[in-house]
């Protein structure tokens, strides 16, 4: 069975994914001028980016606000996803199943709806029943992902929110209020009759999260039980740096989704015996978790 059938088969896209990590190309993955977007707080008009009178008003004291230039509506599109196999030479040597994106079918890949991510707004997308039996979102270092069912017309929506700018250094530098930043960017888009189905939180996947009391980033439940899971194959000095991830859905009948995510992390540790250490080693830290 081909890497790409293997992914599209619900019976062995773990095995596929357990030990190699779903790493999202950097030269074939979607692009701005692919997708349509708009601001539905702002009468529709054209997602055009933020303004800095934006970026300036989403912290006042210790209290955040979502501009409504940030409230981001995109169409639904669908692309299409090949996998190869591949080694990283910049994650040391690591084996990888990269994931290819298609504005066109290059042939024999997979049909995929695709939801978009922008800097510090929520981009949303109607899923369609009529479209590919798959939905991607990624990749995600610290954003927050949601879907949504309306209870009235049960239209499912997919949601992608970042924080970037709130805890950045160059800009609002308050780490401390970036979850608050996501959950308003939720409620802002969330509409009346809309109930959040599933959710995808940074304590999920992140290897280091923001803790309130310590004033820091410290280790997640994620790198520490990575940490034990290693110890536990006689690895030491186990150290995961850094993780990214991929959320996909499939659906199983109309307005019915199941949703799952696949995390890699940057990791260290020493192995017995003859065998090579890994230092900055790309690794499948959670291989296909439903959310």
């Amino acid at each position: 069975m081909t890497l790409i059938a293997q992914f599209n088969n619900n019976g062995t896209r773990l095995n596929l994914l357990q030990k190699k990590p779903l790493f999202l190309s950097l030269a074939d993955r979607p692009a701005p001028n692919w997708y349509n977007r708009t601001k539905p707080l702002v009468g529709n008009a054209a997602f055009q980016g933020l303004t800095q009178h934006d970026i300036g008003a989403m912290v006042a004291g210790n209290a955040v606000a979502v501009p409504n230039n940030a409230v981001i509506e995109q169409n639904n599109i669908n692309i299409y996803l090949t996998i190869t196999a591949e080694t990283m030479n910049a994650f040391g040597g690591a084996p990888v199943n990269e994931l290819h994106a298609y504005q066109a079918n290059p042939g024999a890949a997979i049909g995929c709806q695709y939801l978009s991510w922008e800097d510090s707004c929520i981009v949303s997308m109607d899923l369609n029943n009529a479209g590919p039996a798959l939905v991607m979102s990624g990749p995600f270092n610290g954003c927050h992902f949601y879907v949504t069912r309306d209870t009235v017309t049960n239209q499912v929506r997919v949601h992608h929110a970042n924080a970037n700018k709130i805890g950045m250094a160059t800009d609002h530098n308050r780490p401390d209020l970036a979850e608050a930043y996501l959950d308003a960017l939720m409620q802002a888009v969330q509409g009346p009759n809309e109930i959040i189905t599933h959710r995808m939180r940074k304590g999920d996947y992140l290897a280091k999260i923001w803790n309130v009391g310590v004033g820091a980033k410290i280790e997640s439940a994620v790198a520490l039980n990575y940490r034990n899971r290693k110890t536990g194959q006689d690895r030491g000095n186990v150290v995961l740096h850094e993780t990214m991830c991929l959320v996909f859905g499939i659906r199983t009948a109309p307005n019915t989704w199941d949703f799952f995510f696949h995390v890699a992390g940057v990791a260290d540790y020493t192995r017995p015996g003859l065998r090579s250490n890994r230092v900055g080693y790309l690794k499948t830290v959670i291989p296909w978790q439903q959310l």
